[in-house]
């Protein structure tokens, strides 16, 4: 396992002073022994300024993940292909079109470890032809941090998915896009996570109604979010 996970929101719909914000997603990881990118935001040039600001190189990278084939999650990737081409860009089915971004993209059907105790989950089906998934890292004397896009599919469908295929029982912590879900959606996620962080396209009734109901719970996520997982309790 990892022993240490810094995420930096690099782009979210709302924001910190001094930051760009856009309706998308996007997030930077950074471990002992490897960084990724997982989604891209919509605008190219709001990437860059925030990644700017943070101090963080898209030609550090190591790999970068895309959770699914909507613009708010790829628009970005023109801007990575010209940092750092040639750059694993790991996607569920449908991927191809990075290619003309300088980007390699790796297509995605079963869960794929990619990297040290980073994993790319098995997508699933949102609709017909259309999959998403994400990304799970291995936290030591934490466990597993799961990274989610909008949660087409469901987000407890996908938690699911991420624990069933790496064989744990319950998750430390989960951020992204949750897709509006019902409340009782996210009664059945507070039995298995320690940490719920919605962002993105979760909603700000359901943003409420995690740190109205599970406050110890509930994370905050906004653009220029830092969370360092070993301050987490």
């Amino acid at each position: 396992m990892v022993k240490n996970l810094k995420i930096y929101v690099v782009v979210d719909n709302e924001g910190y002073p001094g930051f760009l914000n856009d309706w998308g997603l996007s997030i930077y990881l950074m471990t002992e022994y490897w960084k990724a990118l997982f989604d891209a935001d919509t605008n190219p040039l709001v990437l860059q300024y925030n990644l700017e600001r943070l101090g963080l190189k898209l030609e550090d990278l190591d790999f970068a993940v895309l959770s699914h084939h909507h613009r708010d999650h790829y628009g970005g990737f023109t801007l990575v292909g010209l940092k750092k081409p040639y750059l694993k860009v790991f996607t569920p089915p449908g991927g191809e079109y990075l290619k003309r971004a300088g980007l390699r993209p790796i297509i995605i059907r079963e869960t794929e470890r990619v990297a040290h105790d980073a994993y790319v989950i098995s997508p699933l089906k949102a609709w017909e032809s259309f999959y998403e998934t994400s990304l799970a890292v291995k936290v030591e004397g934490k466990g597993l941090v799961l990274f989610v896009g909008c949660s087409h599919p469901g987000v407890v469908n996908i938690a699911r998915k991420a624990l069933e295929e790496l064989m744990m029982e319950k998750l430390f912590l989960i951020i992204g896009g949750f897709h509006g879900p019902p409340p009782h959606a996210i009664d059945e996620l507070a039995k298995f996570a320690d940490k719920i962080c919605p962002a993105h396209c979760s909603g700000l009734e359901i943003k409420e109604y995690i740190q109205s109901k599970y406050p110890e719970k509930y994370c905050k996520v906004r653009t220029g979010k830092v969370i360092d997982v070993r301050d987490l309790s």
